[in-house]
């Protein structure tokens, strides 16, 4: 049986400041499995981005340890094992949508980079808007970009840092659904930070609560939900049951406290 392809023990990590230590993230034991859809949830400033950012070699942890794919964040970065999207798209204005899905391929020097990018730019459903610029495009759209241009090199490992969170509801509904059916038919990994409670329900097959800084693991929650479902399952008693467990994970952290 393969190993996790995210694994954490006792994960700390310090920010030296010019006043004093900030700690950001504190004993953190975490395993995320291949296929594994998980978001990390908690208040502003608990570390979610920061645990991201340690797992994507973005930020080097103080103690403990951390193997992605069973290496060090580092050579999992050199290696290209991950693909990363921020929370803002990031896109280069002067290069077209295919441009902008081909720039990773371009720097790796790939011979079926045209190919990659035509398959993945139809996994994110912008057929049509190759030769798009950014500015052309609705913000849904351009993260859809961002996105098609993280699975470029085909990584087994997604990460996401609130990719959705600038948009209005219906957007991120709908884009909700699409990162959802593209989960089902690529069976990647995927690890997502939100702020939305049912965002993380809907999405997830695992749910991490987390604590105000620094941040801990309060609750994991595994959710049973058919991997085809749809939005209407938020209305189900079993959907507001998870929900609510969240939300009491949230408030037992104290999350509604400044």
């Amino acid at each position: 049986m393969a190993g996790p392809v995210i694994s954490a023990r006792e994960l700390s990590l310090v920010f030296q400041t010019s006043d004093q230590p900030v700690q950001a993230l504190a004993r953190v034991n975490l395993e995320v499995g291949e296929g594994d859809f998980v978001s990390f949830i908690g208040p502003s400033g608990c570390g979610k981005t920061t645990l991201l950012r340690v797992i994507a070699d973005l930020e080097q942890a103080t103690s403990g340890t951390i193997t992605v794919n069973g290496m060090t964040p580092q050579e999992a970065r050199l290696k290209r094992a991950y693909g990363y999207v921020f929370q803002a798209p990031a896109l280069f204005p002067w290069r077209t949508v295919e441009r902008n899905v081909g720039l990773p391929l371009e720097v790796m020097g790939l011979d079926d980079a045209a190919a990659r990018v035509a398959r993945n730019i139809e996994l994110v459903n912008l057929k049509g808007f190759e030769q798009k610029f950014p500015w052309q495009l609705s913000g849904g759209m351009q993260q859809r970009v961002s996105i098609a241009r993280a699975l470029a090199f085909d990584p087994r490992l997604l990460l996401m840092d609130e990719p959705f969170g600038a948009l209005d509801e219906i957007v991120r509904d709908k884009l909700n659904q699409q990162l959802l059916d593209l989960w089902r038919r690529t069976g990647k990994t995927i690890v997502f930070v939100t702020h939305s409670i049912p965002e993380a329900v809907f999405l997830s097959s695992k749910i991490v609560v987390m604590s105000p800084r620094p941040g801990r693991i309060i609750d994991v929650i595994t959710t049973n939900f058919p991997v085809d479902r749809t939005l209407d399952i938020r209305e189900t008693p079993e959907f507001l049951a998870v929900a609510h467990r969240v939300r009491e994970g949230l408030k037992a952290g104290h999350s509604y406290e400044d």
